[in-house]
């Protein structure tokens, strides 16, 4: 499986269909999708991006003082879950973060895949919270780098 940069329109349709599924959301759009540094990253399958996530500079909610990447919109097709794709999406962002000097990756973890970040090096900090767009019960995660 290779890990590379893709477009928003690349990875829309996968964001609603994994990420917005089950919730009255109908749309997977990010104010930081229009950020200068945002990357996105994606995993193609026959052509079709199958597994995505974006990256980009923002100040981590529990450690504002240090230089952070964001990583938002995680989504792997359900039929490729636990297959390696997620892993490798957060190593190739691991990879960018260390190329920006951040020294924290982070995000806002949906409480139903916190245990995938904490495989990945993860740590949960702070209180839960319910996410607007999908009302669903979220942590912050982070990993220092």
């Amino acid at each position: 499986m290779k890990v590379e940069r893709v477009s928003l329109d690349d990875i829309m349709a996968l964001r609603v269909r994994v990420l917005r599924q089950g919730t009255p959301a109908k749309t997977a759009n990010y104010t930081e999708d229009s950020y200068s540094d945002v990357v996105h990253l994606g995993i193609r399958m026959n052509g079709d991006v199958v597994a995505t996530s974006s990256w980009f500079s923002k100040e981590c909610p529990e450690h504002p003082d240090l230089p952070a990447l964001q990583l938002k919109g995680m989504a792997v097709d359900a039929t490729l879950q636990t297959s390696g794709y997620g892993r490798a999406l957060v190593e190739a962002g691991l990879t960018l973060a260390k190329e920006r000097e951040a020294q924290v990756v982070w995000a806002r973890a949906r409480d139903s895949a916190l245990g995938f970040y904490e495989k990945c090096g993860f740590a949960t900090a702070g209180d839960g919270f319910i996410d607007e767009p999908t009302g669903m019960p979220h942590h912050i995660v982070m990993r220092f780098i």
